[in-house]
């Protein structure tokens, strides 16, 4: 599956082969928990109304319980199972199902961009997802030393913020070193 260093197609295929089921799977159990600790929370307000707080407290252990479960069970579950039954029912797969699974794979890759792109689009963090891209660009750079430069670039912007003064103000004279850098964009 992998050839010098790289992964083939092949492997990310089965990747996403195995990743969206079991994405779908867990979406499902989320939908199932969150709809009985709505129900919960319904029973909480009631108890409250009463002055029963012990009940309150009940409602929201169950709920934080159901949540823990949601994803102990499915964990022990997958470590339950041998990797030889996995590779035999992804062989039993059929082709066009597995080339369906890498499209929906890339669709989901795609969407995430989008919705990364949608909550960041101000002008004040557009530099630093410029910034991201060109460092994940690097290959000798890791997923931790990215996120390292991610968070020493949060905090150099903390820093920088907090020394600018109001930060509200629009002209290159507001003292706000990061405002009037931006402003020039």
């Amino acid at each position: 599956m992998i050839k010098g260093g790289n992964f083939t197609t092949e492997g990310i295929a089965v990747a996403t082969a195995t990743a969206i089921p079991l994405a779908v799977a867990g979406l499902f159990l989320t939908m199932i928990v969150r709809t009985i600790s709505v129900g919960l929370v319904h029973t909480a307000d009631a108890a409250a109304k009463e002055g029963n707080i012990a009940a309150v407290e009940r409602a929201h252990y169950f709920a934080l319980i159901l949540q823990g479960l949601r994803i102990a069970v499915p964990a022990a579950f997958l470590i339950a199972i041998p990797a030889s039954a996995v590779q035999d029912a992804l062989g039993l797969m059929p082709d066009w199902l597995n080339g369906g699974m890498a499209v929906g794979g890339a669709m989901v890759v795609a969407v995430g961009y989008a919705l990364v792109i949608n909550m960041m689009a101000t002008r004040e963090v557009w530099p630093f997802f410029a910034i991201g891209f060109a460092l994940a660009a690097i290959s000798q750079l890791t997923l931790i030393a990215l996120g390292v430069i991610g968070v020493a670039l949060a905090f150099i912007y903390l820093n920088l913020s907090k020394q600018g003064g109001n930060g509200g103000g629009g002209a290159a004279t507001s003292n706000d070193p990061i405002g009037d850098i931006l402003e020039d964009y």
